[in-house]
C-alpha cells in the first residue's frame, strides 16, 4: 500500500512505519505491506505522525523527526504533550462567517512555526463574508511570513491549497469548532472523505 507522506530512509533490515494511532499498550502503523499493530515502550515518547524502523520480527526503532507539534505546558502540568510529528504544513483554519480571533491565530501560528512546519492560514467561508479581501488585508499584521488563504470550502472552492496539498505532504489542521475544518479535509480529499468527529483542541 500507499503511505502516508514521504517515507524516510531507514536501516538495511528493516522497513518504514507510520504511526496513525497511539494507545497506551500499543501503536497502529502503516506499512507497505498493510496496517500492524506494535507494542508500546514506556521508555520512547511516540506521537501520531511518527516514522518508525520495523523489523520483521515485531521490533521497531523511532527515526528522527522533522518537525513536531507540541502542546504547550498549561494546568499544573510541566511538560509538554506532543500533538503530531513530521508534519510539513499546518493550515490554521477561521472561519469568515464569525469576527477573526485573531489571538487564537497568533497563538497556533506560533506553535506552527516552533514545530518546524509551515504555517498556512486558511480563512473560510468566505461567500458569508461580504468584503474578504479586507479580512485578508486586516489579518496580514498579524500572521507575518504565513500565506493567507481564502476559501469557500462550502462550495468545493479549495484550489488555492493546492501548493500546500501535495502528494506526500502530511498536513495538520488547527482551528476552533466550527471553523470549516472537516469541509476542508472533505474538499481536499475528494471521494476519500472522513467522517466527521469530535478532536481535542491544542
Amino acid at each position: 500500500m500507499t503511505l502516508p507522506g514521504t517515507p524516510p530512509a531507514v536501516p538495511d533490515g528493516t522497513r518504514p512505519a507510520r504511526v496513525v494511532r497511539v494507545d497506551r499498550s500499543a501503536y497502529d502503523v502503516l506499512t507497505e505491506d498493510g496496517p500492524a499493530r506494535l507494542p508500546a515502550l514506556p521508555a520512547c515518547e511516540v506521537t501520531v505522525g511518527d516514522w518508525l524502523a520495523v523489523t520483521d520480527d515485531g521490533g521497531w526503532a523511532l527515526l528522527p523527526r522533522t518537525s513536531l507539534l507540541v502542546r504547550g505546558a498549561s494546568s499544573g502540568v510541566s511538560r509538554t504533550q506532543p500533538l503530531a510529528a513530521n508534519v510539513d504544513v499546518v493550515l490554521v483554519v477561521a472561519s469568515l462567517s464569525v469576527p477573526i480571533p485573531v489571538r487564537r491565530i497568533e497563538r497556533l501560528l506560533t506553535l506552527a512555526w516552533e514545530s518546524g512546519a509551515a504555517p498556512v492560514v486558511v480563512l473560510t467561508k468566505a461567500d458569508l463574508h461580504a468584503d474578504p479581501e479586507a479580512a485578508v488585508r486586516d489579518l496580514e499584521p498579524h500572521a507575518p511570513g504565513a500565506p493567507l488563504v481564502v476559501t469557500s470550502a462550502a462550495d468545493g472552492d479549495v484550489a488555492a491549497l493546492a501548493p500546500y496539498a501535495r502528494p506526500g505532504t502530511t498536513l495538520v489542521l488547527l482551528g476552533a469548532s466550527g471553523a470549516g475544518k472537516s469541509t476542508v479535509v472533505n474538499a481536499l480529499a475528494g471521494p476519500c472523505r472522513r467522517r466527521r468527529g469530535r478532536r481535542r483542541r491544542p
